[in-house]
């Protein structure tokens, strides 16, 4: 789909108005270019992209970048979606919506969501998002997830300021999915709690394969301990540490950083 809203706001006109058009579309994109200066769309738009989804019975990835993170409402009249999507990917804020439209999406296995939390937000009902493999999002929305028995594979959550403190209350929550979860990616973990959050992720979910992104300790007494935690980990295959604020840097990154300087000057004309 265009990043053009006039281009979508027409195809969606053609979907709405021409009953055959809707079966075909598999994947919805909405979203607006770049290259231009993106502003708050008008509710006549977001009327017409919610009766598009309407028709759109065969939908399996559905994505919805909202500038104005604020039109959830386009998917609260659940009787009238006909579509069960395996991937949705949304710019928009977590809230009653987006919870009840979640509630009724019983095939969906991949789910990313950045937007701002609502915290009169509800709680999922029992049995809801069975097939939940993947989800990137929030530290709320990710601790809601938790209270499901959806046994989620890959984990990933980005900090804020606001949310720094509650990761080692959140971590010990992970045991629920101590069986099922392979990957755990925390963006922005401060340096300063990376020795006790390695520590909690390591006793708590021992059979990751992939831990990331651990902020490396430059000091000798606390990379010793996160070493060790390591350890415990007998089927870690990858890992994923930040050292840029090393000084100086390891040989290695200098070293890459300096071919992809000379790759950068050999392109150049």
């Amino acid at each position: 789909m265009s990043g053009d809203i006039n281009v979508i706001f027409r195809a969606c006109e053609s979907i709405v108005s021409q009953e055959r058009l809707g079966p075909y579309v598999r994947s919805f994109f909405l979203y607006q270019s770049t290259r231009r200066t993106q502003t708050e769309l008008p509710t006549r738009f977001w009327n017409m992209i919610q009766k598009a989804l309407r028709k759109m019975r065969c939908l399996d990835v559905l994505y919805i970048d909202d500038p104005a993170r604020a039109n959830t409402w386009i998917l609260n009249d659940i009787p009238k979606i006909p579509f069960q999507l395996r991937e949705a990917n949304f710019r928009l804020p977590w809230n009653r919506d987006i919870i009840k439209f979640l509630e009724s999406q019983n095939k969906l296995r991949q789910f990313q969501i950045s937007g701002g939390i609502d915290e009169d937000a509800p709680q999922f009902e029992d049995g809801s998002l069975p097939d939940l493999c993947t989800f990137d999002g929030h530290l709320a929305p990710a601790m809601q997830l938790l209270s499901l028995p959806c046994g989620l594979r890959h984990l990933r959550i980005p900090l804020d300021r606001s949310t720094n403190k509650q990761l080692l209350d959140f971590i010990p929550n992970l045991a629920t999915l101590s069986r099922t979860l392979r990957s755990l990616n925390i963006i922005h973990m401060p340096e300063e709690l990376s020795v006790e959050a390695i520590k909690l992720i390591s006793f708590v979910c021992p059979d990751l394969h992939y831990v990331g992104i651990i902020p490396l300790p430059m000091t000798f007494p606390h990379r010793s301990m996160i070493h060790d935690a390591l350890l415990a980990m007998h089927n870690l295959r990858d890992l994923e540490v930040d050292v840029s604020r090393w000084s100086p840097l390891p040989i290695q990154v200098q070293c890459n950083a300096c071919l992809q300087l000379n790759s950068t000057h050999t392109a150049l004309p």
